[in-house]
Formats: C-alpha cells, sequence, structure tokens
C-alpha cells in the first residue's frame, strides 16, 4: 500500500516551509504506469528548505517574462522595454553562475564570428544586391538576445525544478498572456495586412508571439499535471482557439496536445509532427507558383527557403553572412502578379534600410543556413535538438516537456522565430526550460532523476529532483 511521508499540498508550496513526497521506484519508472506503480516504496523526506522564489528572481528575470506577456506585438512599439531584457537576463546567469547552454554558445560565437568576417565583406555572393554593415549589429542582435534569455531560463528552471515548482506565479503570467496583452494590442491598433485590429487580435491567440509562447507554458501544465475542473478548462480555451484562428500550426499542435492527452506516446507526436512540416514544405517546393495560387502565405514562405538553399549552393555551403538581405525585393511568379515583399532600397532612408535587411526567411533553421550555410544549419539544429525531451520523464512531465519542444519547433520552422523580439523571448523561456529538465535528468545516469509525485487528494503533479 502507497502512503505519502510528508505530503506537499497543492501547487504552490508555502514559500516558508513545505513538506515533499518522494516515491522511491526499486526500478526506474521510465514514465510508465501500471504495474509499476505497485513496485514503488514510500521514503520519507524530512522537512526541507527548498530554492524559493528570491529577490533575484523577483525584481531581475520575472519582470523581463511579465513584460513579454504583456505586451505581445506591441513590443515593437516599446523597444526600450525590450533592450532592458538582455542585461537583466544577464545580470542574472552572472549572479546566478550557470553554466550557458554549450551548443547554443558555440551557435552564437559562429554567429558572431560571421559577422566580424561579414564586416571585411568575406564571405561569398549569391543573388543579394545590397551590403550595408552598419546592419550587422541589428542582425546579430536577436540571437544574443535570444541565447541570454534561454541561458537565463535555464538557471531560473534549475532551481524552479529543485523546488518542484515549474508553474510558479502561472495565473499572473496567463492573465497577462491571455488578458493584458489583447487589450494592449488593442489600445495600439495592431493589425495585420489586410485585417482590422479586431480580426488581427482574435488570430493571433493561434500565432506563437512572445505572450502565447509563454501563455501556453502555463497552459499545458495546467493540461498535463492538474486533475481537476482547470484542466478541462485549459482544454475549452485551446479548442477555441484553434477553431477561431486561421494559423493552420496552432491547429496541429492543439491536435497533439489531445493524442497525448488521450495516451498517444509523446516523443513520437513530436517526430511525427516535424517529419509533417518538414515534408510538406519539401513537397510544395518542387512546384512553388502552384505553392503560391494555392496559398500564398505558405507559398512565399517556401519561395523564400528555395532562395536560401540556391544561395547555399551559390557559396558552397558557406552562407552568405550579414549585413545583405535574406528575401529577394520582389518575387515574380508565372501567372501571378508581381508580390513586392520590401520597397525599393533605393527610395528608402538608411535607417528603413536597416529595418528591411534585418527581415527574416520567416524559417530560423533555413535563416542560420542562408547566413553561416552548413556549419551554421547544424549547429542550430543540434543546438535546438539538444532540448529534445528525454524518454523516462514522468509521463505528465513528458507530455508537457513534448507539447513545449513543438511548440518551438513549430515557432522556429514557420516564423523568423529567432530574429524577431515578438517572438524569441517566450521561445528562450521555454527552450531555457527544456535544456534545465535534461541537466536534471541526466545529472544520475543510472537513476531515475525526476519523480513524480501525486499523494492522494494532490490538486496537482510536481517533479522531484533525485538528492
Amino acid at each position: 500500500m502507497l502512503r505519502p511521508s510528508n505530503a506537499i499540498s497543492g501547487s504552490f508550496p508555502d514559500r516558508d516551509r513545505y513538506r515533499a513526497t518522494v516515491w522511491h521506484n526499486n526500478a526506474p519508472m521510465r514514465g510508465r504506469f501500471g504495474s509499476g506503480l505497485a513496485k514503488m516504496e514510500p521514503i520519507a523526506t524530512s522537512w526541507c528548505v527548498p530554492a524559493h522564489l528570491d529577490h533575484l528572481d523577483t525584481f531581475v528575470f520575472l519582470p523581463c517574462i511579465w513584460i513579454a506577456c504583456a505586451l505581445g506585438f506591441a513590443i515593437g512599439d516599446y523597444p526600450m522595454l525590450f533592450f532592458i531584457i538582455p542585461p537583466l537576463c544577464m545580470a542574472y546567469v552572472t549572479v546566478r553562475r550557470t553554466m550557458p547552454p554549450r551548443l547554443l554558445a558555440a551557435y552564437v560565437m559562429l554567429c558572431l564570428v560571421g559577422g566580424l568576417l561579414s564586416w571585411h565583406q568575406l564571405f561569398p555572393h549569391s543573388w543579394q544586391l545590397v551590403f550595408m554593415a552598419e546592419a550587422i549589429p541589428r542582425q546579430l542582435t536577436p540571437v544574443v538576445s535570444f541565447f541570454i534569455v534561454a541561458w537565463a531560463a535555464k538557471a531560473y528552471f534549475l532551481r524552479r525544478i529543485q523546488a518542484q515548482d515549474i508553474l510558479a506565479h502561472a495565473g499572473l503570467c496567463m492573465t497577462l498572456s491571455y488578458i493584458v496583452a489583447p487589450a494592449i494590442m488593442f489600445a495600439n491598433g495592431v493589425h495585420y495586412e489586410g485585417d482590422d485590429t479586431s480580426s488581427t487580435i482574435v488570430a493571433a491567440f493561434g500565432s506563437f508571439i512572445n505572450n502565447i509562447t509563454l501563455g501556453l507554458f502555463f497552459v499545458f501544465g495546467v493540461l498535463f499535471y492538474d486533475r481537476t475542473a482547470r484542466r478541462y478548462a485549459v482544454l475549452a480555451m485551446i479548442l477555441l482557439i484553434a477553431a477561431t484562428t486561421h494559423f493552420v500550426q496552432f491547429k496541429l499542435v492543439a491536435l497533439a496536445a489531445i493524442l497525448m492527452l488521450v495516451g498517444a506516446p509523446p516523443r513520437f507526436i513530436v517526430i511525427a509532427v516535424i517529419s509533417a512540416f518538414i515534408a510538406s514544405y519539401a513537397i510544395e517546393a518542387f512546384n512553388i507558383p502552384a505553392a503560391v495560387a494555392r496559398n500564398s502565405d505558405k507559398g512565399i514562405r517556401v519561395a523564400f527557403i528555395a532562395d536560401a538553399f540556391r544561395s547555399l549552393y551559390d557559396t558552397y555551403g558557406i552562407g552568405i553572412g550579414y549585413g545583405t538581405e535574406s528575401v529577394r525585393w520582389v518575387y515574380r511568379f508565372p501567372g501571378q502578379p508581381d508580390f513586392t515583399f520590401m520597397p525599393n532600397p533605393t527610395t528608402v532612408s538608411p535607417e528603413r534600410l536597416m529595418e528591411l535587411l534585418s527581415r527574416g526567411v520567416h524559417n530560423s533553421f533555413a535563416q542560420a543556413m542562408l547566413r553561416l550555410g552548413l556549419p551554421g544549419l547544424l549547429l542550430l539544429g543540434f543546438a535546438m535538438f539538444r532540448a529534445f525531451p528525454a524518454r523516462h520523464l514522468p509521463k505528465p512531465v513528458l507530455c508537457h516537456a513534448s507539447m513545449l519542444f513543438i511548440v518551438i519547433f513549430v515557432a522556429c520552422f514557420v516564423n523568423p522565430a529567432l530574429e524577431s523580439p515578438r517572438q524569441l523571448i517566450g521561445i528562450g523561456f521555454s527552450y531555457g526550460y527544456l535544456l534545465a529538465l535534461r541537466a536534471s535528468a541526466e545529472r544520475r545516469p543510472n537513476s531515475d532523476p525526476l519523480r513524480l509525485t501525486r499523494p492522494s487528494g494532490s490538486r496537482s503533479f510536481t517533479i522531484k529532483e533525485a538528492g
């Protein structure tokens, strides 16, 4: 018979002291239930003091996340609020003395070296027409910012995993993400081209901008950890957003969440989603004019990626470097009107030209390949898949982590997520959590590093690092 010892109460334990239940299994659970559950034996743990939210968390790191939650698209209208986030995150990791994500650090170092070589125009040329050395720092800023945010998130979640409280301030973050951010976007008149503000806000609930990505971290947490009516409330919210948004990618993410909820293997679902997106774009690339005619939004993205591969071929796999445009100024397809993606570069001011040169390919992996060739693509790919959830995690933890990985991949595959301030903070937050989860799971390679706690009557699942 299972008996909890010193049971924890709820998801948000008392900030002064709390008691933790740790179930010890003679054999690793590997995220499965059933017969394995009967073999588990309780071990008592004494009163302990976990890694509380301290002043660094509350006044340095979390305000960065709250700003991103509250502004959504409008963060572009307040650039100073964005530019204070990387320094605050850098101060946070400096004090925490946390090891940076090594593969991502290697990719960022390659980017910086590429920027230096680009300044001296040492990269080969392809179809690009404009070079502006002053645009190089602006093009490098987003990826460096993403690295710093991810590093800070890793430091934050290493402590939160130890404290069994990864969903701290969930209510505040979800309120900012799904209520305050749309209100600010409405007040600022944010809208997609051809849409009014109201239609844009409704559609944006299915996008992967900062506030939505951050909100989904907590939404999926409630969906997979909670066993109360809140689970069904967030499930209804996910279905409502999937029904009202025009973004197909969110509908696929919602389908993946439902499949995991009914018992489908999470890692298999992740691989299936990744394969589906890659196969879909590869098939469309064989007839881009037809793809544009069927769906101009997806078709033009395929054209961007095809041009990136053309530049890869022209530069012998080295890439074009920085300081140039990533997409053509005008696209022409048979039977279609000209698609003017950017205005004539000779008619705009230098400030506007720098902004245009910073527009991405709408695929962060293709963007890395375009700028830095095969080395950039491989390093970014390895860095991203370093966050792939480990298979032996308990099922709710694995489902939550798998959904976050899907969100990260989809956001990077269909948008310039790592090149846009409107997306990179949310992606960096989830990516940092996955790295922290992986680091905790690998700390004891021959044991079960994360355990599932669910005492009788508990309202949520929590995770405990093996000591």
